[in-house]
């Protein structure tokens, strides 16, 4: 979400949190919540949705546990656990489920660790108090004992015990600021021992100001800074979306890729694309060139796509995204709201991009998508339903409207 730049434009983190989703230093050890009430949803699959106001620039989101995603289904709010507007939760391998305060901040700037216990519910495990405005967004656990949360809008990251839900120790990210700029940590990935930090370098607008990829490496064993590293022969920026824990992923090579949002297509020398780090480097591979701005998606009546706001990779170098094109409907000036994203297809070894037919157009909220068995689910906030709809990973065989929801969904991930 980025302050405002034209009378088109959403102001202020608002739009970095669901478009980048598309932000005192007190600090408190672990909370036990002992008191805390809350209701329990049963399941295996876990979504979040997002209930806004008229203009979509504020809300609440709300996070359940269903046991499958049912046909004809309609899945309300009654049941679901509050969830910060403008965050999605974050899904360990461990089974740990983070969930985060408002993006743009509240009054309980708690992070909370849920499980899903032997009843598939939803338990609350513990919290921690984080510091005030950090637009906390990603976790990523180094092991049962350490883990990482990123809060963005304070150039920090703090290092946790997972089990405990206390405080460790904390990086602070403010020297590796540019000029002019914020460093602004952004989504974090671990390789070899070293944690990956995208740092997005934002303006006061809450904007990048060049075509420059820069990442932070530190030493997980014990926090060192290993580097900063830099890019601009790729002409790409904005390295990882912050509020999307998958934005940074590996693939069964062992190379990193890199969804960079570049300014969120609104000015158009500073360009998304997909960049990539080798095995075994920690260099951007200069050889490797994406760029969103050059690429033509087959079957996109306007060509390109200003930014994937989701991305979900499969295998065999595929990965699902949601593309998101203003060109779609140029006279609508409620980014928050057009039906501007679309289901693509990504071919990250080949560098080529496709609509997926049949499947219908999403605002800027309804981004969940998650892979279920064979087939990856696609949340959708189209003129027809708000729920969820499906692609068959193997055959590509389409089916809309397999289940409805109460709100955008924003959120989908099956943990088995």
């Amino acid at each position: 979400m980025q302050k405002k730049l034209s009378n088109i434009l959403p102001s202020g983190k608002a739009w970095l949190g669901i478009m980048a989703m598309a932000l005192t230093v007190c600090f408190t050890a672990c909370d036990n919540d002992d008191d805390d009430e809350l209701p329990k949803s049963e399941g295996r699959i876990l979504f979040s949705t997002t209930v806004t106001n008229p203009s979509g620039d504020s809300g609440s989101g709300y996070l359940q546990a269903v046991g499958k995603l049912q046909d004809g289904v309609n899945y309300t709010n009654a049941n679901a656990l509050p969830l910060g507007f403008g965050s999605y939760p974050c899904v360990c391998k461990s089974g740990n489920i983070y969930v985060f305060p408002d993006y743009m901040g509240g009054t309980e700037m708690k992070l909370k660790r849920y499980i899903l216990n032997d009843k598939n519910e939803l338990e609350l495990k513990g919290s921690m108090t984080l510091p005030a405005n950090s637009s906390a967004a990603i976790v990523v656990e180094a092991n049962t004992e350490k883990a990482y949360v990123c809060c963005q809008s304070l150039n920090l990251i703090i290092t946790f015990n997972p089990q405990t839900m206390k405080e460790i120790s904390r990086i602070d990210l403010t020297s590796l600021s540019n000029e002019g700029v914020s460093a602004y940590p952004g989504a974090l990935y671990i390789r070899d021992g070293i944690l990956f930090v995208g740092l997005e370098q934002y303006n006061a607008q809450w904007m990048p100001q060049e075509n420059a990829l820069e990442m932070a490496l530190y030493d997980v064993s014990d926090d060192k800074f290993i580097k900063k590293i830099r890019n601009t022969s790729l002409k790409l920026c904005g390295p990882t979306r912050p509020i999307d824990n998958q934005s940074i992923f590996e693939d069964e090579k062992g190379d990193i890729y890199i969804n960079c949002t570049g300014s969120f297509g609104y000015i158009p020398t500073l360009n998304s694309g997909m960049a990539r780090i080798r095995k075994g480097e920690t260099e951007f591979d200069e050889t490797y060139k994406f760029s969103f701005a050059t690429t033509k998606v087959s079957g996109l009546s306007c060509d390109y796509v200003n930014v994937l706001l989701m991305c979900r990779y499969v295998g065999n170098g595929k990965m699902y995204a949601y593309g998101y094109a203003y060109a779609l409907d140029p006279t609508n000036t409620n980014t928050y709201l057009a039906r501007i994203g679309v289901p693509v297809l990504i071919d990250l070894y080949n560098k080529t991009a496709k609509v997926i037919e049949g499947l219908p157009r999403s605002n800027g909220h309804g981004v969940a998508m998650g892979r279920y068995g064979n087939k990856m689910v696609y949340g959708s906030a189209n003129d027809e339903y708000n729920g969820f709809s499906t692609v068959d990973i193997n055959t590509g065989e389409v089916e809309t409207k397999v289940a409805t929801v109460e709100g955008f969904p924003s959120f989908f991930c099956s943990v088995e």
